[in-house]
């Protein structure tokens, strides 16, 4: 590996390859919500503790004495005193904040490209960014002696799954659908934020006869790594301990892995921090990933745009064949 981090990485062959048989994912964090104005997790969970403060079941005093908590205890306070209490935070207004034109631009720009880089999405983030196609851009046609004419496409839903009973292998086969894997705004009495939440949602007691105790979210994502190719985009290393849910408590059969499925991750670094991204590359190599570093310096975490824009222009994405669709249900009955 060259020890030089580049503003928009090469592409690997295994994730062109994926993205031609159809078999690519993309799995999407924090970092692509926050470039389209979204909270980081940090604001999210101060904004939970005012609400509870406007709602004076909390004091600034309190406030002040926990500021320097990890947000998910924070959130795991906030979430407690809503139970307490007997009220709702309005989780909806915390996470899909109204934004400038300038700022949803960027957005509309982040999420096009994602657009072109699959059909299926993963993602663990609340916002509905993902659950709304955006369209590219049409420019005005000048025709002769004719006035101008704009063609119009305007933007399509995509099916927005977000309960832990439609996390199936089938399901991840259709296309336009968005997996919302710690719960969505649309349900906010179902979004996983808490320590508690975290650990009851990726619970390892799945396996077994009795069908009651399967953990359909360890299932959904076993057949994930082992029969797709996963790309992380937008996550950081504050994202470390969501990974560490998704990737090490998930039962992915390792040789079956190595076998069928290379995974890949976007992350960002500054120039200067090579040695922190060769432990990081060798980290989740032990976990089936690929690391693809790209360089902050010019344009910070405005840069995942960028890459993102050359991926898409380069590995469009496409439909699973038939016969991988099949091939994958009859190991799921096997």
């Amino acid at each position: 590996m060259s020890d030089r981090i580049l503003p928009i990485p090469s592409i690997p062959p295994g994730l062109t390859d994926a993205a031609q048989r159809g078999v690519l994912i993309p799995f999407v964090g924090a970092g692509v919500s926050v470039l389209a104005g979204c909270p980081t997790w940090t604001q999210l969970a101060d904004g939970a503790l005012r609400a509870c403060v406007e709602e004076n079941k909390f004091s600034y005093g309190q406030l002040a004495q926990i500021e320097d908590l990890p947000p998910r205890m924070k959130l795991s306070i906030a979430r407690g005193l809503e139970l307490e209490h007997g009220f709702n935070i309005d989780y909806t207004k915390l996470i899909q904040i109204s934004v400038n034109e300038e700022k949803r631009e960027i957005g509309n720009r982040a999420y096009r490209c994602l657009g072109k880089l699959g059909t299926t999405f993963v993602t663990t983030n609340y916002d509905g960014w993902l659950d709304t196609e955006i369209p590219d851009v049409q420019r005005p046609m000048i025709l002769p002696a004719a006035p101008s004419t704009t063609t119009s496409n305007a933007p399509s839903r995509r099916r927005s799954i977000y309960k832990v009973n439609e996390f199936t292998p089938a399901n991840l086969n259709i296309e336009r659908t968005v997996f919302h894997l710690h719960g969505s705004i649309d349900d906010p009495s179902g979004m996983v934020m808490t320590t508690s939440e975290y650990i009851e949602r990726y619970r390892n007691d799945r396996a077994g006869d009795d069908p009651k105790r399967e953990n359909r979210t360890l299932t959904f994502l076993e057949h994930l790594f082992s029969f797709k190719t996963v790309f992380f985009i937008g996550y950081g290393l504050e994202d470390l301990e969501i990974l560490e849910y998704i990737i090490q408590k998930a039962p992915v059969p390792q040789q079956r892995v190595q076998a069928e499925a290379r995974h890949f991750m976007l992350q960002g670094f500054f120039a200067h921090q090579h040695e922190l991204m060769r432990c990081l590359t060798q980290y989740y190599r032990h976990c089936g990933i690929q690391l693809l570093p790209f360089q902050r310096d010019q344009k910070d975490w405005s840069q995942l745009i960028d890459v993102l824009e050359n991926y898409a222009g380069v590995m469009p994405a496409t439909s699973p064949l038939n016969l991988q669709i099949q091939a994958e249900m009859e190991s799921y009955f096997d």
